[in-house]
């Protein structure tokens, strides 16, 4: 559970970096490319029948009779007569929004420059009991609701196709009466035009009869096709291709229909199973030999009569016949390949932790604290919340918002800087808050003891209050990159508002971008490489080593579950048994292993491991409840080492409410930052501190200022729905 909880905390900071380090260039580039990719595909391609996806709102084609006979008369065109018994189950989500109009789409294609139309002659409603309705031929078409009216229905249209919406796809729409749940039957009758084609040395017969995502809905698919006796060839290949199967079974006889030779189809559910690459079911009769041209002796003639393609065409249509079971074969050699190169992975990753442990000392501390009452040391607050996180996985490389407030209050609390309302009628708000920067001066000042050598001390270099008098504590690191900021910004008076200043902030993007540089990198190293804390200033070489190899492997684990099993979803190799889920899934689990690992591979020293440890437990105590029932710490000081720590460390709500419990006790009042006319009745004022850390790294992006407290078969009138049927 824990790597699953990591493996969610690293998605979250990955994707929110990737929101916020994206150039709208990029974004423009991936949208350029996904609108590329999806080019040509509709809502139908991936399985979306109706733009209200209401799972009781449909109407499938469920059963499909289909006969055909060809003709070959001199001005017949080669074409061929089809009649469709086609069963649809409507099924209305809503009486008051039934369906009034079926659609069976007519595919519109030019072969070898010859374009295949359509005349459709008849439709009629078959009811149950065989009574049968001619519906009326109009030519308009019904498209807006105001057109499906009571004298609208029992009609059809036949849509040719003129480019232009609504009639931009060659289809037949019937028009039905209002139907709320009912399953209907219809028998079609039409002409398929320049179905026929002669070539030189071969004629092709080649049918298309249904292809599309509304056939994965079939109960059955009963199919004949008739050829006369005196136009059928008596040498010829029969092909069929469709469904899961690629090839359909079918049946020859000569006896079934008198004076034709019919070939017939047969197809049940468990026959009618469909991959995305073939959702169709197709025939194909090729003759060849004496009496090739027997059935196109008046087919008009295409780009390629002249030419002989019979070699070419047995090969494409045995290509297409087998195409399943190759792509099989080939599906099944890449899952055993991405098992194999999985198994590598796998290997390879843990080889990598183990030389990473091998190649560099890492230190444990020589004691372990659950919890550590005392301040270690008077550590600067952004590097004290670095040390504690640096190791904890699931704190992994906060953005620095908190620790500013710490910092804030740390120059508070040193007589520094110094905050106050503005109207002290009003509450705490960015442009009711004043930051002013106490006067003070340096000056060298030396002891008047002697050392053990005889001789007087070098003189200290002090900083001292010109209001009060008081001498100084010495700046942090990051105090005084802070306290250099303020400078910059505040007016002659040495005050500013923090909504002036956050505005200031963010026009002053060069400074604010080496502000950030200095804050993220000075800390560390004046005293983590300084102080003796880390092993040199290259400290986090093994981290960043392997977290680049985790980040690499999450880049190739999203692409190969998201993007190839996309892509792949839409060819004949489709998700290939799992095979990119298993070696993305693969190269998840090293992102997790990898970052999760990084965490403990920080070139401390043996003094910087203890310590750390000694933060941490610090951490811990005052994120417990242990701190609110402290009854013994009353040393105000502390407390107020207790809350700068805390706000570094993104809990300070633990210590407010500890401090309020004991407030008395400490007397608060006698606090620059604890009393309440400051901080403890005062969430506002935190709330603009932490928006204060948000627009430092916003305006440094070139943002603006934000921040946060704690705190089918048919249409139904009304929508426009369409299930096209091809």
């Amino acid at each position: 559970m824990k790597y699953l909880k990591y493996f969610f905390i690293k998605i979250k900071k990955f994707i929110k970096g990737i929101s916020t380090k994206l150039s709208p260039f990029l974004i423009f580039i991936l949208l350029i490319f996904l609108v590329y990719l999806l080019e040509g595909y509709t809502l139908e391609d991936f399985g979306i029948t109706e733009l209200n996806l209401n799972p009781n709102d449909y109407c499938n084609l469920t059963d499909i009779d289909y006969t055909a006979i060809l003709h070959d008369d001199p001005n017949g065109n080669a074409n061929v007569e089809i009649t469709e018994y086609l069963t649809f189950d409507v099924h209305a989500a809503f009486k008051s929004n039934p369906f009034r109009e079926l659609w069976r789409e007519l595919p519109e294609d030019y072969v070898d420059g010859l374009k295949v139309t359509y005349d459709v002659k008849s439709v009629t409603q078959i009811l149950d009991n065989g009574e049968e309705i001619p519906y009326l031929e109009t030519p308009k078409m019904y498209w807006e609701d105001w057109d499906y009216t009571e004298n609208a229905t029992k009609r059809w249209h036949h849509s040719k196709g003129n480019g232009n919406y609504p009639d931009n796809d060659e289809s037949l729409l019937i028009y039905i009466p209002w139907t709320y749940r009912e399953k209907m039957t219809f028998k079609i009758v039409y002409s398929l035009n320049n179905a026929a084609l002669k070539y030189r040395d071969c004629s092709e017969l080649y049918l298309s009869m249904y292809s599309g995502n509304n056939i994965t809905k079939l109960n059955s698919y009963k199919a004949q096709i008739l050829i006369p006796n005196k136009i059928m060839p008596s040498t010829y290949y029969t092909y069929t291709f469709g469904t899961a199967n690629t090839r359909l079974p079918y049946t020859e006889s000569t006896s079934v229909n008198p004076g034709y030779h019919t070939f017939s189809i047969d197809l049940d559910k468990s026959d009618l199973k469909f991959n995305y690459h073939n959702r169709y079911i197709e025939f194909c009769l090729l003759s060849y030999g004496m009496d090739k041209h027997i059935f196109t002796k008046y087919a008009p003639d295409n780009l390629y009569s002249n030419e002989n393609v019979l070699e070419e065409c047995i090969a494409e249509n045995e290509y297409y016949e087998t195409q399943n079971q190759k792509f099989i074969t080939y599906k099944i050699l890449l899952l055993i390949a991405s098992i194999v190169i999985s198994s590598l992975i796998i290997h390879n990753t843990i080889l990598k932790y183990i030389k990473i442990n091998k190649s560099y000392n890492f230190y444990k501390p020589e004691i372990d604290f659950e919890y550590f009452r005392e301040i270690p040391s008077d550590l600067d607050p952004i590097f004290a919340s670095e040390l504690v996180f640096m190791k904890d996985p699931f704190n992994p490389d906060k953005e620095k918002q908190e620790e500013y407030a710490a910092v804030l209050l740390s120059l508070v609390r040193k007589q520094y800087v110094k905050i106050a309302k503005k109207d002290d009628n009003l509450e705490w708000s960015n442009n009711n808050t004043v930051i002013s920067i106490e006067p003070s001066h340096t000056s060298y000042t030396t002891s008047k003891e002697i050392n053990e050598q005889g001789y007087s001390p070098e003189p200290v270099l002090t900083t001292i209050n010109k209001n009060t008098g008081a001498i100084l504590e010495p700046l942090t690191t990051s105090e005084r990159l802070y306290l250099e900021l303020l400078e910059r910004h505040c007016s002659v008076y040495n005050k500013i508002t923090l909504d002036r200043l956050q505005r200031r902030i963010n026009s002053d993007h060069m400074y604010t971008n080496s502000f950030i540089k200095d804050i993220e990198k000075k800390p560390a190293l004046e005293n983590g490489v300084m102080q003796g804390y880390f092993q040199s200033t290259d400290y986090d070489a093994p981290k960043k080593e392997l977290n680049k190899s985790a980040k690499s492997s999450l880049i190739l684990g999203l692409i190969l579950l998201f993007v190839v099993n996309t892509i792949s979803y839409f060819t004949p190799m489709a998700l290939s048994f799992g095979a990119y889920t298993i070696v993305g899934i693969v190269c998840l689990w090293k992102y997790i292993y990898l970052s999760y690992k990084a965490s403990n591979t920080v070139l401390l020293t043996q003094y910087g491991a203890n310590e750390q440890a000694k933060w941490y437990g610090l951490y811990n105590f005052l994120n417990s409840d242990t701190l609110i029932n402290e009854k013994e710490v009353h040393h105000l000081p502390l407390w107020e080492k207790y809350l700068i720590y805390a706000t570094a460390f993104g809990i300070s709500e633990k210590v407010i409410k500890a401090i309020k419990i004991n407030a008395v006790e400490l007397n608060i009042d006698n606090s620059l930052i604890l009393n309440h006319h400051f901080y403890i009745h005062s969430r506002s004022f935190h709330s603009t501190s932490r928006a204060f850390g948000r627009s430092i790294h916003t305006s440094s992006r070139g943002g603006g200022f934000g921040g946060h407290g704690y705190g089918g078969g048919g249409r139904g009138g009304g929508g426009g729905r369409r299930w096209p049927l091809k």
